[in-house]
């Protein structure tokens, strides 16, 4: 699993909901966990939404992914840099790795495997969106995302 998945998770797993108000949120990232100040807190926030791990809703996050299936590591804490922007492709994983528990490796590997059955007709990106929707993972953001890139490469 993701740093981002850790660091989105234990908020909502020290309060035992996966409903939480956004300035709960941050505070627990900023005060409870002391892991970041209040604004890279946000920062964060707005970079597990774009990521699709949280959503945000009048004020309040939901965790989209099953709290049970995520178990943080002893002793984690977060580096600031998850919540920088990701590649395109990063992004895809990440939400795969959310939406099924699966292990990086093993999705990368059935990504690799479409390209060879494909002939390598697809960018890696186009590739990774029709296996997140294969298992349910929310990525119709990202297509555009790809696109973009598409036409600037």
């Amino acid at each position: 699993m993701s740093d981002i998945l850790y660091t989105a998770a234990q908020p909502f797993k020290s309060k035992g909901t996966d409903c939480l108000k956004e300035s709960e949120f941050v505070m627990a990232l900023s005060m409870d966990l002391n892991w970041f100040k209040p604004g890279i807190a946000k920062a964060f926030v707005q970079a597990a939404v774009d990521t699709g791990i949280i959503a945000r809703d009048e004020g309040m996050l939901k965790a989209l992914f099953n709290l049970e299936d995520v178990e943080i590591p002893m002793g984690f804490k977060p580096d600031a840099s998850v919540f920088q922007e990701k590649e395109v492709f990063e992004q895809i994983v990440d939400r795969i790795m959310a939406n099924t528990g699966l292990e990086k490796q093993k999705i990368v590997a059935s990504i690799n495997k479409k390209r060879n059955e494909t002939a390598g007709l697809f960018t890696i990106e186009v590739l990774g969106i029709l296996v997140a929707q294969e298992h349910g993972a929310q990525v119709d953001d990202l297509i555009e995302k790809s696109y973009r890139n598409l036409l600037k490469g």
